[in-house]
């Protein structure tokens, strides 16, 4: 497979801090709305599984925006998506900071999903395209680093501000990021003058994807990261309503809890080099089921709402071993259509994303917390377990 060559565009210095802020953006606008399920419950009247479903919503609409956004991305160009996709965010989550009615909510974030959708998989493609694959996985791990402090800064911020402000002022916040994103890419990065770019059309979309599947391990790798996106983000929106009913505690602690998720994957950015050399992705595969595995059975056990810190960094720490490897893979899909192998990537893990609170809250009411808790732990773990067997990593330096 060829090599990605350093172009005259290519701005690497810059590439990493700014595509990481984009990431940052996107991320803090997803994942604001899991401590707030009980405020937003009390605010519109509904259940707490009905306003969960403002994160199946958005979800889902991200996965099912992928097919259309990794080809745009591919003809256009990654940058330009990028920060057109980011622009409309940030004008959707105004907008959203002023509905009155649940419905006019899920529309917004619904529309709000499709727009988060074209900003990591472009952001991770445009990355590939210029990283060696020996590389590759370091380069997405420092990307990583960014990103996830605005999924950790998206959950504590949002639990904080909404029991001290208000929950508009979030969604506020989160319309000031995107834009200012949009902004930063399009005046410190460039598009590549020589990119080799497909036309934009349906036979040149359907092109990219059969490029793709040519491949017989995107099939699988898909599928595993469907069932990983799942298990893993089918808990954070109720996560709330547990500790308020463990411990009677509010937003800001459950944002707190669920918070620690990114400081997880900010130990795995720093971490990144020294694990992929010394550790190798499919040990990496292994330690990460195993971790979350273990979180999932903590978190079974009542204790004070703090606990759940160390709980979620767990899994955090956990989930991005795990994922980590299953993006570095992606990106090798098919190198002449990255956007769209990547765009397929998200696609699928967030399908796991949009279904997991779906299956997660039908077993909370069949099961209970424990019973519920226990099945979705054994499931991850063994998912870890069983993934370098299914999937072996490919073209890493251990």
């Amino acid at each position: 497979m060829s090599e990605p060559k350093a172009a005259a565009g290519d701005n690497l210095g810059a590439l990493i801090p700014v595509l990481g802020l984009c990431g940052f953006a996107s991320t803090f606008t997803m994942r604001l709305i899991d401590p707030l399920v009980p405020t937003l419950a009390a605010e519109f009247g509904q259940s707490v599984h009905q306003i969960a479903f403002l994160v199946t919503a958005f979800s889902g609409c991200y996965a099912l925006g992928q097919p259309f956004l990794g080809p745009i991305a591919d003809a256009v160009g990654k940058l330009r998506s990028i920060s057109t996709c980011l622009a409309l965010l940030g004008v959707l989550s105004a907008l959203a900071a002023f509905a009155t009615d649940f419905w006019v909510l899920l529309v917004l974030r619904a529309l709000g999903g499709v727009m988060a959708g074209g900003v990591i998989p472009a952001a991770m493609a445009a990355i590939g395209d210029r990283a060696p694959m020996a590389e590759r996985q370091i380069m997405l791990g420092r990307f990583l680093v960014i990103m996830i402090i605005g999924q950790m800064a998206g959950a504590a911020f949002s639990g904080v501000v909404a029991d001290h402000i208000g929950w508009r002022a979030v969604l506020g916040t989160a319309a000031l990021l995107a834009i200012g994103g949009a902004v930063l890419v399009r005046l410190v990065l460039k598009p590549r003058p020589n990119a080799d770019r497909p036309p934009l059309s349906l036979a040149g979309a359907l092109g990219s994807y059969r490029a793709v599947f040519a491949n017989p391990r995107s099939k699988l790798l898909y599928l595993l990261v469907m069932l990983e996106g799942a298990m893993v983000f089918g808990l954070p929106p109720f996560v709330a309503a547990i500790l308020h009913e463990r411990s009677g505690v509010g937003s800001s602690e459950a944002g707190l809890a669920i918070g620690a998720m990114g400081l997880g994957g900010l130990v795995y950015g720093v971490l990144t080099r020294i694990l992929v050399q010394r550790v190798g992705p499919s040990q990496m595969m292994r330690l990460g089921g195993i971790g979350m595995g273990v979180g999932y059975g903590l978190f079974i056990i009542p204790g004070p709402w703090w606990s759940a810190i160390g709980v979620f960094l767990l899994i955090g720490f956990g989930f991005f071993l795990l994922h980590g490897t299953f993006q570095a893979q992606a990106t090798e899909l098919a190198p002449t259509a990255r956007g769209s192998a990547m765009a397929l990537f998200a696609c699928f893990f967030f399908m796991g994303h949009a279904t997991g609170p779906l299956v997660l809250g039908t077993l909370l009411n069949a099961l209970g917390t424990s019973g519920a808790l226990a099945i979705f732990g054994v499931g991850i773990g063994l998912l870890g377990l069983l993934t370098p067997k299914l999937l072996p990593p490919l073209g890493s330096r251990t």
